[in-house]
């Protein structure tokens, strides 16, 4: 399925969808390591292992943008998924019966 392209309502311009980090890699880099020096202690393992965790999510989390291709503006790209047929079904034959 092709997706539909969007206008810019700031400039009339065409956006394009882009996929970016969410987080920067410098902070989850640092977390990442953080996390695994904290391990190395018996102690700092409560805070390691969190660290660590968290660390690794934020590296691989992407956000999705449609970004103007004149002005450079940037919204967030959120995915409709039509309705599934059984729920339209249920629901007329509901609305059909009463």
């Amino acid at each position: 399925m092709k997706q539909k392209t969007m206008i810019c309502t700031l400039c009339n311009g065409e956006m394009r969808p882009y996929t970016g980090k969410r987080y920067s890699g410098k902070v989850s880099g640092f977390m990442i390591v953080a996390g695994i020096v904290c391990t190395l202690f018996w102690v700092g393992a409560v805070l390691g292992i969190p660290l660590l965790i968290a660390g690794i999510f934020m590296r691989g989390a992407k956000r999705e943008l449609w970004v103007c291709e004149d002005c450079k503006a940037a919204i967030e790209r959120i995915e409709l998924r039509p309705r599934e047929k059984e729920k339209v079904e249920s629901v007329v034959s509901s609305k059909s019966a009463g």
